[in-house]
């Protein structure tokens, strides 16, 4: 009897990074996996936006975890060896080590970001990606990874272009961010600045824009084609 024909299936619910790097180990594992996400592809909820890998908590590198993992790094990544950071009391400080503090990484549905990379390496492997079809029951068990139902965090900002170097600046204060933070990412002529709120949700707005206030005054930020997000 073939074994493919009676081996079960381990059902996935959301094609974002948890999702399929799920159905990476399931199939390292010498079982099966299947993923169904809602929309047409994969990064829907993203359009180029910066993150980082954070890489300072812990004594192995992140990208090596990743390998004991079975996830490859296959996606375009930066180490970032330094950060320079804003406190309540508006005093700079630069944060440096010899080892990435993170590893910036885009996300969305286009080439070279966390989330093709991912998809990518599902499909070598000849897992079924359902797009444009949800399941909200798993009756037989299985794993759900679709994303945030309500929002315990608010982050906007905008995405843009721009002729300032490479950089990573911070910012720990509520006149930005209440009770969050502020960032700036600069990365190849393209930014992203966002504002992360962890309460006050209804003046996102008017923080964002203190942000944008803020890094222009401390770094020379200057924005073309902005891009909204949150």
């Amino acid at each position: 009897m073939d074994m493919q024909t009676t081996q079960k299936v381990i059902q996935i619910s959301g094609a974002g990074p948890a999702g399929l790097a799920a159905s990476i180990a399931i199939t390292d594992r010498n079982a099966l996996a299947a993923v169904y996400e809602k929309h047409d592809d994969v990064g829907h909820r993203f359009h180029g936006d910066f993150q980082g890998l954070e890489n300072w908590t812990t004594h192995e590198d992140v990208l090596d975890e990743f390998a004991t993992l079975g996830v490859k790094s296959n996606f375009d990544h930066k180490p970032i060896h330094e950060i320079t950071v804003y406190g309540p009391d508006d005093i700079q400080k630069i944060v440096h080590s010899e080892r990435p503090l993170l590893y910036l990484i885009s996300r969305g549905p286009q080439a070279g970001s966390l989330d093709i990379g991912l998809k990518q390496q599902v499909l070598d492997r000849g897992i079924s990606i359902h797009f444009s079809e949800t399941i909200n029951t798993l009756p037989q068990g299985g794993i759900v990874t679709q994303g945030p139902h309500r929002a315990d965090v608010i982050a906007v900002g905008y995405l843009f272009e721009t002729n300032m170097p490479d950089g990573l600046y911070m910012a720990v204060m509520d006149e930005l961010a209440p009770k969050g933070y502020a960032y700036l990412v600069i990365w190849n002529g393209r930014g992203t600045i966002s504002t992360c709120l962890f309460d006050d949700f209804h003046q996102e707005r008017a923080y964002l824009q203190r942000t944008v206030d803020f890094f222009t005054e401390k770094t020379g930020l200057n924005m073309g084609n902005p891009r909204h997000f949150g």
